[in-house]
């Protein structure tokens, strides 16, 4: 779960520091993880930066619908209290999939989790709107496991187990570092752009690139070790 320190800053170990977005960007950002910038880009980071004096933060109860609801912030959907959720410092038990690995994967007990965030989300969107999201994020995630990250990753299997790499040495061949920027950089900011709400960062920073490395750069080179 995490030191104390990651979130409440040392010193004052403020709760109101920690449920602000920048408590978490110090870590989830960059073109590997760019949660902080795809915050920054939706309209839940617009309407938090507007409305930022609407948020009570400072309030020892803080609970979305009751105490704020002009914005959700990171906290708010990923650790803070609902009307029907108690705070948690589990940041895993409102997530169904992990986003990281090379093929995306729903985790133990996905449902529930999955019912957890719709909680959060619903207490300013409708169920229609909640669905509507789910349903593309889950389908944008299917996407970009079969169409590229299972093909790839059978591809890097042939090429293994039938020695094709010229240099033996990890990451001295350049299919290996398309393959790394294909899942790593570019598929994660696709997965995550989807899974809240970025569009830029799910298509163009996105798969956009993930297709672009996919038939431009990884499959060629893939073809030429068999020359």
């Amino acid at each position: 779960k995490g030191a104390c320190n990651a979130c409440h800053t040392r010193h004052n170990f403020s709760k109101a520091q920690a449920r602000q977005p920048e408590a978490c960007g110090k870590c989830h950002l960059g073109p590997d993880h760019p949660q902080k910038e795809i915050y920054d880009e939706s309209k839940h980071g617009n309407t938090y930066y507007t409305n930022i004096d609407q948020m009570n933060l400072k309030s020892a109860k803080w609970v979305v619908g009751e105490v704020y609801s002009v914005a959700p912030t990171c906290s708010t959907c990923h650790l803070s209290a609902t009307s029907t959720q108690e705070a948690t410092h589990d940041v895993g038990n409102r997530i169904a999939w992990t986003l990281r690995p090379k093929i995306s994967v729903k985790l133990e007990n996905w449902e529930k989790k999955r019912l957890n965030m719709k909680d959060v989300c619903r207490t300013c969107h409708g169920s229609a709107f909640v669905n509507g999201h789910f349903y593309q994020y889950d389908a944008s995630v299917q996407l970009y496991n079969e169409k590229f990250a299972k093909p790839a990753g059978e591809v890097m299997q042939i090429v293994l187990k039938n020695n094709l790499l010229k240099n033996k040495a990890e990451f001295s061949n350049p299919l290996e570092w398309s393959y790394w920027e294909l899942w790593h950089h570019e598929g994660r900011r696709a997965r995550h752009g989807a899974s809240m709400m970025g569009p830029d960062y799910t298509w163009w920073h996105g798969f956009y690139e993930v297709a672009q490395h996919f038939y431009f750069k990884f499959i060629p080179e893939a073809r030429e070790l068999d020359n």
